[in-house]
C-alpha cells in the first residue's frame, strides 16, 4: 500500500487539488460555476474512494502488532506501535511550522506581550497594526497557504484555517508557553531512536529463527508504511482535498443570499446541488433551510448508542479487529466513582491538572503540564500533544489518531473512556495511567 500511495494514488489526486485553489469562481458563469462543482463532486469521490481503500493499511498494523506481542509478550501491549512511529508525515511539517511561528514570537518581547494580553478574535487586527506583527503576519499567512485548509473536523461547512486563523492564533498561544523541549522535531528523534531500539532488539532475539525473522520482517514491511499513509492521506484527502470544494460552494452561497433565495452565504451548505441550481435560477430555498436547521438542532440533541445489533458469530475478520483497534471497544465502567476506566493506548503514568478541550478554539487554555480531556484528536490537534502532559479521550483505540501522537510524543494516553469530558472538570486533579487505562480523580 506503501507503493500504491506514493506512486499511484497521491498522484492521480494532487493535479485537481493542487489547480482547484487558482481557478477564478467569481468570474465564472452561475452555469459554469454549478458544473464546475459537479465536476469537483466527481474528483472528490474518486479521493473518497482511495480513501476507502486506504483504510485496510490499519489492518497490516494490527497484524503486525498481533504477531509481535504472541511473540515477545511485552509488558506494554502497545509496544508494537512504536516500532511503527518516528516517520516524517505532513502533520509534523506542520507542526514544525507552527513551533517556528511561535518561536519568533517567543524571541521578541512585543510579540510575545500581544499574544499573551490579547483575544485571540482581537489579535489579527491588532498585529496588522504594529510593524512587529506585520512583519510576522508575512510568515503566518504563508504558513496559512500550506497547511491553513484543515479545519476543526472534516466537514464542509467548516470554516478553514485560512478562513479562520483564530484556531492556529490559540494554538500559538498555548506554544509559546512551551519551552524548547516541545520541539516537535525533539518529539520526533526521540520515536525513531526508541523505533530502531525496538526493531533491533526484536531482530536480535530472533536471529536463531530465521523463519520467524522472516515472517517478522514480512510484516514489518506491510505494516511501516501505516503512520505515514494515515497521516499524508489526511492532510492530502480529508483536509486540503475538502478544504477546496468549500470555494465554488462559498460562492454559489454569495450568489444565492444575493439573489435572496438563501438568507446568508453558508446557508447554502443545508441545500443540494439540484437545489443550488434551482435557487440560482430563482426558487426561494429561504424555507427549506430553515427546516433543515431546525431538523438538525433537533438531531444534534441525539446521544447515539455506541453499537447498533450485535456481532454475528463468524470467525474473525480482520477487518472487524482492526475496526476494534481503531475506535476501540468500551471497557467495563469502574464501580469506584473516582476512578475512569478507559483503553491504555500509550504508556506511563502522570499527574497533572485538566483542562478539558472540546473543540480547538479552547486550545489557548491548555498550559504546559496540564491533562487534555477531549472527545477525540484529529491531526489539525497534534500541536497540542507539545503542551500537554497526557491525553483522556472520550472515544479512540490503540490504533486512533490520539493513540498515535501519544505514542510519538511519549506521553500517556487513556481513550474510550466514554465519560472523560462529561465527569472531568477543568481545575481537577487527576492521575492518568496509560499503561493500565484508568483516569483517577485525585482531587475535584
Amino acid at each position: 500500500m506503501g507503493e500504491l500511495w506514493a506512486k499511484e494514488w497521491l498522484p492521480s489526486i494532487l493535479p485537481e487539488i493542487e489547480a482547484a485553489p487558482h481557478r477564478d469562481y467569481q468570474a465564472m458563469s452561475d452555469t459554469v460555476l454549478a458544473n464546475t462543482l459537479d465536476e469537483m463532486v466527481e474528483h472528490f469521490t474518486k479521493r473518497y474512494v482511495i480513501h476507502g481503500k486506504i483504510n485496510y493499511v490499519g489492518v497490516s498494523a494490527s497484524w503486525f502488532a498481533d504477531f509481535y506481542n504472541e511473540t515477545f509478550s511485552p509488558d506494554d501491549p502497545t509496544e508494537p506501535y512504536q516500532v511503527l512511529q518516528g516517520f516524517p508525515t505532513k502533520s509534523l511539517d506542520a507542526g514544525r511550522g507552527l513551533w517556528k511561528l511561535s518561536r519568533t514570537i517567543k524571541n521578541n518581547t512585543a510579540l510575545t506581550t500581544l499574544f499573551e494580553q490579547t483575544d485571540t478574535h482581537d489579535l489579527m487586527s491588532i498585529l496588522e497594526g504594529s510593524d512587529e506583527g506585520k512583519a510576522w503576519l508575512k510568515d503566518f499567512n504563508a504558513y496559512l497557504e500550506e497547511f491553513g485548509w484543515r479545519s476543526d473536523v472534516f466537514e464542509l461547512a467548516d470554516p478553514t484555517w485560512r478562513e479562520n486563523p483564530i484556531i492556529p492564533l490559540n494554538t500559538l498561544q498555548g506554544y509559546i508557553r512551551v519551552g524548547e523541549d516541545g520541539n516537535p522535531d525533539t518529539k520526533f528523534k526521540a520515536a525513531v531512536t526508541l523505533r530502531e531500539e525496538l526493531l533491533a532488539q526484536a531482530r536480535g532475539r530472533l536471529a536463531g529463527d530465521p523463519e520467524k525473522l522472516a515472517e517478522f520482517n514480512h510484516h514489518y514491511d506491510g505494516a511501516k508504511h501505516y503512520l505515514t499513509i494515515t497521516e499524508d492521506h489526511n492532510y492530502y484527502i480529508d483536509q486540503v482535498g475538502n478544504g477546496v470544494m468549500r470555494l465554488p460552494i462559498l460562492e454559489l452561497g454569495r450568489r444565492l443570499a444575493a439573489k435572496g433565495s438563501i438568507a446568508e452565504q453558508t446557508d447554502v451548505f443545508h441545500l443540494y446541488r439540484p437545489e443550488i441550481r434551482a435557487g440560482l435560477a430563482g426558487t426561494n430555498q429561504g424555507g427549506l433551510v430553515s427546516r433543515r436547521k431546525t431538523e438538525m438542532a433537533e438531531w444534534v440533541k441525539i446521544v447515539p448508542p455506541p453499537t447498533i445489533g450485535e456481532m454475528p458469530d463468524a470467525p474473525p475478520d480482520p477487518f472487524v479487529e482492526f475496526i476494534n483497534k481503531m475506535f476501540g471497544v468500551p471497557p467495563e465502567p469502574s464501580l469506584d466513582p473516582d476512578v475512569i476506566n478507559g483503553i491504555g493506548a500509550s504508556a506511563g503514568t502522570v499527574q497533572g491538572r485538566v483542562k478539558v478541550v472540546h473543540d480547538l478554539t479552547e486550545a489557548s487554555k491548555l498550559q504546559p503540564g496540564d491533562i487534555m480531556v477531549c472527545e477525540m484528536t484529529m491531526p489539525p490537534w497534534t500541536p497540542l500533544f507539545s503542551i500537554a502532559a497526557a491525553v483522556v479521550a472520550d472515544t479512540g483505540g490503540v490504533l486512533s489518531h490520539c493513540a498515535i501522537v501519544s505514542r510519538e510524543y511519549g506521553m500517556p494516553c487513556v481513550v474510550n473512556t466514554l465519560m472523560g469530558t462529561a465527569v472531568l472538570q477543568d481545575g481537577m486533579t487527576v492521575t492518568v495511567d496509560g499503561s493500565q487505562g484508568i483516569v483517577r480523580i485525585d482531587k475535584r
